[in-house]
Protein backbone atom coordinates (compact mmCIF):
# COMPACT_ATOMS: atom_id res chain seq x y z
CA UNK A 1 0.00 0.00 0.00
CA UNK A 2 1.63 3.59 -0.93
CA UNK A 3 1.69 5.98 1.60
CA UNK A 4 -1.52 7.91 -0.35
CA UNK A 5 -3.40 4.58 0.00
CA UNK A 6 -2.87 4.43 3.52
CA UNK A 7 -3.59 7.98 4.43
CA UNK A 8 -6.93 7.22 2.94
CA UNK A 9 -7.89 4.27 4.52
CA UNK A 10 -6.52 5.67 7.99
CA UNK A 11 -9.03 8.83 7.08
CA UNK A 12 -12.08 6.38 6.79
CA UNK A 13 -11.15 4.56 10.19
CA UNK A 14 -10.84 7.58 11.65
CA UNK A 15 -13.74 9.39 10.48
CA UNK A 16 -15.50 6.29 11.53
CA UNK A 17 -14.73 6.16 15.24
CA UNK A 18 -15.25 9.89 15.27
CA UNK A 19 -18.52 8.88 14.29
CA UNK A 20 -19.60 5.97 16.44
CA UNK A 21 -18.04 7.67 19.71
CA UNK A 22 -20.30 10.93 18.29
CA UNK A 23 -23.43 9.05 18.64
CA UNK A 24 -22.67 8.84 22.56
CA UNK A 25 -24.37 5.28 22.65
CA UNK A 26 -21.04 2.86 23.38
CA UNK A 27 -22.07 3.08 27.07
CA UNK A 28 -25.30 1.44 26.16
CA UNK A 29 -23.90 -1.28 24.75
CA UNK A 30 -21.98 -4.41 26.14
CA UNK A 31 -18.29 -3.07 26.38
CA UNK A 32 -15.89 -4.57 23.53
CA UNK A 33 -18.87 -3.96 21.06
CA UNK A 34 -17.72 -0.92 19.31
CA UNK A 35 -15.14 -2.43 17.48
CA UNK A 36 -17.58 -5.33 15.85
CA UNK A 37 -20.00 -1.63 15.08
CA UNK A 38 -17.08 0.35 13.78
CA UNK A 39 -15.98 -2.51 11.52
CA UNK A 40 -19.81 -3.26 10.42
CA UNK A 41 -20.17 0.61 9.91
CA UNK A 42 -16.65 0.05 7.37
CA UNK A 43 -18.16 -2.43 5.43
CA UNK A 44 -21.48 -0.60 5.06
CA UNK A 45 -20.06 2.63 4.11
CA UNK A 46 -17.61 0.69 1.53
CA UNK A 47 -21.00 0.46 -0.50
CA UNK A 48 -21.32 3.74 -1.43
CA UNK A 49 -19.23 3.77 -3.88
CA UNK A 50 -21.26 1.59 -5.91
CA UNK A 51 -24.56 4.14 -4.71
CA UNK A 52 -27.04 4.47 -7.61
CA UNK A 53 -30.08 6.51 -5.40
CA UNK A 54 -32.11 5.89 -2.54
CA UNK A 55 -33.15 2.54 -3.21
CA UNK A 56 -29.55 1.76 -2.79
CA UNK A 57 -28.71 3.31 0.25
CA UNK A 58 -32.52 2.19 2.00
CA UNK A 59 -31.03 -1.42 1.29
CA UNK A 60 -27.25 -0.24 2.69
CA UNK A 61 -29.55 1.46 5.59
CA UNK A 62 -31.93 -2.08 6.77
CA UNK A 63 -28.69 -4.61 5.93
CA UNK A 64 -26.96 -2.73 9.08
CA UNK A 65 -29.70 -2.12 11.10
CA UNK A 66 -30.89 -6.07 10.82
CA UNK A 67 -27.36 -6.94 11.36
CA UNK A 68 -26.95 -4.95 14.42
CA UNK A 69 -30.01 -6.09 16.25
CA UNK A 70 -28.64 -9.74 15.60
CA UNK A 71 -25.24 -8.90 16.85
CA UNK A 72 -25.63 -6.14 19.35
CA UNK A 73 -26.52 -6.35 22.87
CA UNK A 74 -27.64 -3.42 25.71
CA UNK A 75 -25.21 -3.62 28.65
CA UNK A 76 -26.39 -4.61 31.68
CA UNK A 77 -27.76 -1.02 33.70
CA UNK A 78 -28.26 -0.16 37.38
CA UNK A 79 -31.15 1.52 37.45
CA UNK A 80 -32.03 5.10 39.51
CA UNK A 81 -33.98 2.96 41.99
CA UNK A 82 -31.03 0.95 42.38
CA UNK A 83 -32.62 -2.64 40.18
CA UNK A 84 -30.85 -4.02 37.70
CA UNK A 85 -31.77 -3.60 34.16
CA UNK A 86 -30.37 -6.60 32.21
CA UNK A 87 -28.70 -6.90 28.86
CA UNK A 88 -31.02 -7.33 26.18
CA UNK A 89 -30.27 -7.55 22.02
CA UNK A 90 -30.14 -4.02 20.60
CA UNK A 91 -33.26 -2.65 19.40
CA UNK A 92 -34.00 -1.23 15.30
CA UNK A 93 -34.12 2.08 17.04
CA UNK A 94 -30.70 1.89 18.28
CA UNK A 95 -29.05 0.47 15.31
CA UNK A 96 -30.39 3.19 13.31
CA UNK A 97 -29.69 5.74 15.39
CA UNK A 98 -25.99 4.53 15.28
CA UNK A 99 -25.90 4.76 11.76
CA UNK A 100 -27.79 7.58 11.47
CA UNK A 101 -25.48 9.69 13.04
CA UNK A 102 -22.41 8.04 11.81
CA UNK A 103 -23.35 8.52 8.30
CA UNK A 104 -24.52 11.88 9.10
CA UNK A 105 -20.75 12.41 10.17
CA UNK A 106 -18.95 11.08 7.18
CA UNK A 107 -21.30 12.47 5.16
CA UNK A 108 -23.14 15.20 5.50
CA UNK A 109 -20.07 16.85 7.85
CA UNK A 110 -17.17 15.31 6.49
CA UNK A 111 -17.77 14.78 2.79
CA UNK A 112 -17.06 11.24 2.62
CA UNK A 113 -16.22 9.45 0.36
CA UNK A 114 -16.05 12.21 -2.00
CA UNK A 115 -17.81 15.76 -2.33
CA UNK A 116 -19.48 14.87 -5.03
CA UNK A 117 -20.61 11.20 -3.58
CA UNK A 118 -21.58 13.16 -1.03
CA UNK A 119 -23.85 15.47 -2.41
CA UNK A 120 -25.53 13.06 -4.05
CA UNK A 121 -25.69 10.87 -0.71
CA UNK A 122 -27.47 14.13 0.88
CA UNK A 123 -30.68 14.03 -0.15
CA UNK A 124 -31.61 10.29 0.86
CA UNK A 125 -29.81 10.70 4.49
CA UNK A 126 -32.45 9.56 7.43
CA UNK A 127 -32.68 12.20 10.11
CA UNK A 128 -31.47 10.89 13.57
CA UNK A 129 -34.06 10.69 15.81
CA UNK A 130 -33.48 10.31 19.50
CA UNK A 131 -36.34 10.12 22.43
CA UNK A 132 -36.56 14.40 22.35
CA UNK A 133 -36.86 13.98 18.76
CA UNK A 134 -39.63 11.16 19.09
CA UNK A 135 -41.42 12.88 22.05
CA UNK A 136 -41.62 16.14 20.07
CA UNK A 137 -43.13 14.50 16.63
CA UNK A 138 -45.65 12.64 19.33
CA UNK A 139 -46.90 15.55 19.97
CA UNK A 140 -46.91 17.33 16.76
CA UNK A 141 -48.90 14.62 15.34
CA UNK A 142 -50.67 12.94 17.89
CA UNK A 143 -52.63 11.58 14.73
CA UNK A 144 -49.60 9.20 13.92
CA UNK A 145 -50.08 6.80 16.75
CA UNK A 146 -46.75 6.08 17.84
CA UNK A 147 -46.70 4.07 20.62
CA UNK A 148 -42.64 3.70 21.10
CA UNK A 149 -41.99 6.55 24.15
CA UNK A 150 -37.93 5.62 23.83
CA UNK A 151 -35.82 5.14 20.56
CA UNK A 152 -35.55 1.91 22.31
CA UNK A 153 -38.42 0.69 22.06
CA UNK A 154 -38.74 1.77 18.07
CA UNK A 155 -39.30 -1.20 15.74
CA UNK A 156 -38.51 -0.87 12.30
CA UNK A 157 -42.35 -0.12 11.29
CA UNK A 158 -42.40 2.88 13.69
CA UNK A 159 -39.19 3.86 12.48
CA UNK A 160 -40.13 4.14 9.18
CA UNK A 161 -43.36 6.08 10.48
CA UNK A 162 -41.07 8.29 12.08
CA UNK A 163 -38.95 8.81 9.34
CA UNK A 164 -42.38 9.94 7.42
CA UNK A 165 -42.90 12.43 9.76
CA UNK A 166 -39.76 13.69 9.83
CA UNK A 167 -40.61 14.60 6.42
CA UNK A 168 -44.13 16.14 7.25
CA UNK A 169 -42.66 18.14 9.84
CA UNK A 170 -39.75 19.51 7.13
CA UNK A 171 -42.87 20.26 4.75
CA UNK A 172 -44.82 21.84 7.45
CA UNK A 173 -42.35 24.03 9.36
CA UNK A 174 -39.50 24.13 7.04
CA UNK A 175 -41.42 24.42 3.44
CA UNK A 176 -38.80 21.59 2.09
CA UNK A 177 -35.67 23.79 2.64
CA UNK A 178 -33.91 21.04 4.61
CA UNK A 179 -32.73 17.63 4.23
CA UNK A 180 -33.91 14.98 7.01
CA UNK A 181 -29.95 14.56 8.17
CA UNK A 182 -30.26 18.53 8.63
CA UNK A 183 -33.54 18.23 10.45
CA UNK A 184 -31.99 16.47 13.45
CA UNK A 185 -29.65 18.69 13.94
CA UNK A 186 -31.70 22.33 13.98
CA UNK A 187 -34.03 19.79 16.19
CA UNK A 188 -31.57 18.73 18.55
CA UNK A 189 -30.52 22.42 19.02
CA UNK A 190 -34.18 23.60 19.54
CA UNK A 191 -35.52 20.63 21.93
CA UNK A 192 -32.18 21.13 24.15
CA UNK A 193 -32.28 25.16 23.97
CA UNK A 194 -29.19 25.68 22.33
CA UNK A 195 -30.63 28.07 20.11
Amino acid sequence: MNLSDEISVIKFKNVIDMAITFTAMNRIFEKGTKKKIVQRLENSFSKFMIFDGKDSFESIHLEFCEWFTKNVSTAEKKLKNKKNKKSQAASYGHAAKVFDIAVKVYVYYCHLPSCDLAAKLLPVLHGAVDTPILTNLKKKYPSANIKAETIEALGKSEYDALQKLVAKHIEDDFQNAIHPVQYDDIMWHRLNRLV
